[in-house]
């Protein structure tokens, strides 16, 4: 998966929330668990469709609290 548009989109997308002003560390560790997960399935050639669906559930996840807690 390590040419996916999409998928380097998403890392990017991460970096940027982490890079934003004043997310707190639980936020912070949060989005940096996510973007590891995205990295993991990108080094991964054939990831199978139960990866694929974990690793967005938990990326969806990071960033709905994130969204959540700065309320």
């Amino acid at each position: 998966m390590k040419g996916n548009k999409d998928l380097q989109f998403c890392l990017e997308a991460l970096r940027s929330l982490q890079n934003r002003n004043g997310p707190e560390p639980e936020q912070r560790s949060a989005l940096e668990k996510a973007e590891v997960k995205l990295k993991r399935l990108r080094r991964k050639p054939n990831p199978s469709r139960e990866e694929i669906f974990e690793a967005v559930r938990e990326v969806a996840e990071a960033i709905i609290n994130n969204f959540l807690r700065r309320d």
